[in-house]
Parts: C-alpha cells; sequence; structure tokens
C-alpha cells in the first residue's frame, strides 16, 4: 500500500509542476511509458489509464503555453511522420487483423509521441531531465535484477525485476538491450550533469547504475546480449578519449564476465555458433525466409503481428521428423518491420537511423571545437553508442516498435536543435525559475541562457573565447 501511495504521489507530481514548467508531463509520460507504475501498484494508478492522461496533460500544456521558439523540422520527424502515416495505411490489408490492432494501440502511441517530443524538450535542462528520467526509470527495474544476479545468478527467462511475466522489460532480449543502451547516458550523466550536483558520491552512483546494467544483460542469458556488449564495448572505446582507460574497463569487464559466469551461460552462448543444432535459432532463420518470401508476394507487408500466419518446418535431429512451427515470433527488428511495413516501411526506418547517425557525428565533431559545449559532443557520442546497441542486439529481437529506439531518436532531434539554436538564435532574457537556473548553471566565461528553457548559450568563439583546435 505504501508503495502505491508513493507512486501515486510521484504522478501528481509530474502533472503538478506541469502545470508552470509544462515540459515535465513530458517527463511523466516517459517515467509512465518506462517504469509502467500501474503495473506494481495497487490503487487508482492500476485503474485509471495513466500514459493516456499524461500524453493528454504533456500535448495539451505545449498548445496552451509552450508553443514559442519550436525547433526546424528535421528529416528524421518527417519520416517518423511519414512512417506513423504509414503503419495506419498498412492497417487497411493487415493479415490478422484482430491482432494487429493489439500492437498498433501501442506501437502508433509510441511512435507519435516521440515525433512530438522534440517540440517540448529544447534547452540543456530539458535534455538533460529527459535523459535523467529515462535512466531512473530503467534503472527502477533493472537495478533490483542486478543485484539479484550478483547475489545467486540470473538465467534464461527469470524475472528478477519488478515487471513479471514475459513481456515488456520483463522479457530477457528487450531488458537485455534497453539495459545495454542506458550504460553510456549513465555515463555521460557522471560527468555532465547540472541538475543533480555532482560530487564523488553521485558519480560512483551513476558507474553504480551502469555496472547494474550491464550485470543484469549478463544475467538474461540472451545471446544477442554478448553481440550488444561486445558492440557497445567497441563504439564507446572508438569515440573516447581515455582510451587506456575504456580498454582497461573493457578487460576487466570481460575477466569477471570469464570468472563469474556459470556453466548454464557458457553452454546457452556457446549455441551461438552452432545454430544448426539449437532449435531456437535455426528456427529464427527459418522465419526470417519465410519472411523474405512473403515481402515477395507482399512488398508493402502485412500490418502489425503478421507473424501468426507464419509456419515453417523445422528439422528434426538424433532421428526425430521434423516439426511445423505455427506463428514465430520475427525475432529481428529489421524482419519485423519488413513483415509488417513492407520495403516503404523498412527504408523509413532505416533511412530515420542513418541520417540520425550521419548527424551525431557531425555535432559531436563540431561541438567537440568548443570547451563550453563538451557536454553535447558527450551526449552525442552516448547516443551514437546506444544506437549502435540497438541496432545489433535488435538483429536478433523483436523490438522495432519499443519506446526506448524512438526516445533515442527523439533526444538526437532535441539535440541537434539545441546546437542550431546555439549557432543562429539570439539571446532573450529570461525571468523567473528559468532565469534562476541559468544562473546557477553557467559557469564563467559562458555567455547567459545555458540553461534556460528557450535560450541558448553563447556559441564560444562569439563572444571572444577561441575555438579549441
Amino acid at each position: 500500500m505504501l508503495r502505491s501511495i508513493w507512486l501515486l504521489f510521484v504522478y501528481l507530481s509530474f502533472v503538478g509542476l506541469s502545470t508552470s514548467a509544462p515540459f515535465v508531463a513530458t517527463l511523466g509520460y516517459v517515467w509512465v511509458d518506462t517504469f509502467r507504475p500501474q503495473d506494481v501498484a495497487y490503487i487508482v494508478l492500476n485503474q485509471i489509464p495513466d500514459a493516456m492522461i499524461m500524453g493528454i496533460i504533456a500535448f495539451g500544456g505545449y498548445l496552451a503555453m509552450d508553443r514559442r521558439d519550436p525547433p526546424r523540422l528535421s528529416t528524421e520527424t518527417v519520416l517518423q511522420i511519414c512512417l506513423v502515416i504509414w503503419v495506419n495505411l498498412t492497417m487497411i490489408w493487415a493479415q490478422a487483423p484482430d491482432a494487429a490492432w493489439v500492437k498498433w494501440d501501442w506501437a502508433v502511441k509510441t511512435l507519435a509521441f516521440s515525433a512530438f517530443i522534440p517540440l517540448v524538450i529544447r534547452s540543456r535542462v530539458q535534455i538533460e531531465a529527459f535523459a535523467q528520467t529515462y535512466v531512473f526509470s530503467l534503472a527502477a527495474n533493472f537495478v533490483p535484477f542486478g543485484l539479484k544476479t550478483l547475489i545467486s545468478g540470473g538465467g534464461y527467462g527469470t524475472n528478477l525485476g519488478l515487471a513479471q511475466g514475459n513481456s515488456g522489460l520483463a522479457e530477457g532480449g528487450l531488458l537485455s538491450t534497453v539495459c545495454l543502451m542506458a550504460v553510456p547516458l549513465a555515463i555521460f550523466l557522471s560527468r555532465h550533469s547540472l541538475l543533480i550536483p555532482r560530487s564523488k558520491l553521485m558519480t560512483l552512483a551513476y558507474w553504480g547504475v551502469a555496472a547494474l546494467a550491464v550485470v543484469t544483460a549478463i544475467g538474461t542469458y540472451e545471446r544477442s546480449a554478448l553481440v550488444g556488449l561486445v558492440v557497445l564495448g567497441v563504439y564507446m572505446w572508438v569515440r573516447t578519449k581515455h582510451k587506456f582507460a575504456m580498454g582497461l574497463v573493457g578487460v576487466i569487464v570481460a575477466v569477471m564476465l570469464i570468472y563469474t559466469t556459470g556453466a548454464a551461460w557458457n553452454a546457452r552462448v556457446s549455441t551461438i555458433g552452432d545454430f544448426e543444432q539449437e532449435n531456437s535459432a535455426y528456427t529464427r532463420i527459418l522465419v526470417w525466409k519465410w519472411t523474405l518470401e512473403f515481402t515477395a508476394t507482399h512488398p508493402l507487408g502485412g500490418g502489425f503481428m503478421t507473424n501468426v500466419i507464419n509456419h515453417v518446418e523445422v528439422p528434426g535431429h538424433n532421428g526425430a521428423g521434423p516439426t511445423i512451427e505455427f506463428g514465430r515470433a520475427f525475432h529481428s527488428i529489421y524482419f519485423e518491420m519488413l513483415g509488417e511495413q513492407g520495403y516503404p516501411g523498412l527504408a523509413m526506418f532505416l533511412s530515420i537511423t542513418g541520417i540520425a547517425f550521419v548527424r551525431l557525428r557531425r555535432l559531436a565533431k563540431k561541438a567537440r571545437a568548443y570547451p563550453e559545449l563538451e557536454w553535447v559532443a558527450a551526449m552525442s557520442d552516448a547516443l551514437q553508442s546506444g544506437l549502435a546497441v540497438f541496432m545489433t542486439s535488435g538483429a536478433f529481437v523483436g523490438i522495432a516498435f519499443q519506446p526506448m529506439y524512438w526516445y533515442f531518436i527523439a533526444m538526437s532531434i532535441s539535440l541537434n536543435a539545441y546546437m542550431w539554436r546555439v549557432e543562429h538564435l539570439e539571446l532573450k532574457p529570461e525571468t523567473g525559475w528559468r532565469g534562476m537556473i541559468r544562473q546557477q548553471a553557467a559557469p564563467s566565461g559562458v555567455g547567459p541562457g545555458l540553461g534556460g528553457w528557450r535560450q541558448r548559450p553563447a556559441l564560444p568563439g562569439l563572444n571572444g573565447t577561441p575555438p579549441r583546435r
């Protein structure tokens, strides 16, 4: 009961604060969508449409109080809007209408809200608040899992976090992927947080969250987690300036992985190289083959949940005859998007990702030349690392419409829009709590507006501070 009362208090706090700072309702939506208090509360929150109410407040607050200084319309946002329209069109010829409408109900909301986020999340304070809210909402799910894994070990299909069952963050493939995506964000916050004063204790706390995220990913016994962990380590090593320190951390993690993992984990991971003898992996390949054959005759896709109509013949082993498997999941973001939304949907999905990567890399290179914008470069690197994990781990998990990918895309759009304002827009005076945050946040040598809601920092080089070469 106390937990339910506390969660209700947090929910109402988001609502109350949004009356003076409308963007807080957007943070509340992210908290509800990620932490999912309705699944662990016993009163009120489990009886009302929490996400819908918070979404309405966020959108209504923006229209009523926060429409000044909208960001430029980005190519990624245009493609997101096109994808929202397209997934609605594919419902016309959906192969499994009943199942399709169930997935449509949450997937289209994810796409639409992620396209809305950059309208609201614009300043440094807002961007960081979004990242903080997302990381801590996730941490509530994976910190208990990580601690239990350290104490008693994990296991495939084992629920050690808040969520139970085999859906959402209770599903190992999704949980391991979001955990690894959260690692670079947690490390970024440990170095560049403004909202939470930096100290040795807070730095240790952020690194502890990152470590438990890795432990949770390993504790799920998901093979895709190992692939994602390798990609995360390599990408972060390539992007960091402290390559020796990052390499040392990677070696320590590898040694601990070898030393602490049990025979069950090693046995499961070893099946990566022998997929023909492992039914789960081999069935995925057969489903991918079926998807290619299906889209050869249905290039526009079959709508959400097209996989429920598939059937594949799995060869038997050790003298056993073949078996027919029906309705197997796509187990890949690429084949999920291809089978459900066809080649147009897959093209839009890959284009959004590719454009985001290119712009984040350019952004990091541009911002790194200016000391006051080092946080922009660091966050750009963190978002790139998270997206790299998603695009590799997701190759073996059907999570194309899950929120974390779209939230990372939204943050990348907001970050690029922020940099554009820094370069092009003139400063305007701020008053009230926004000005107070700005004054507290701005270090010496930085022009006004670093922490403001609708303002930008003075670009180094324009105010007498030479750029770093």
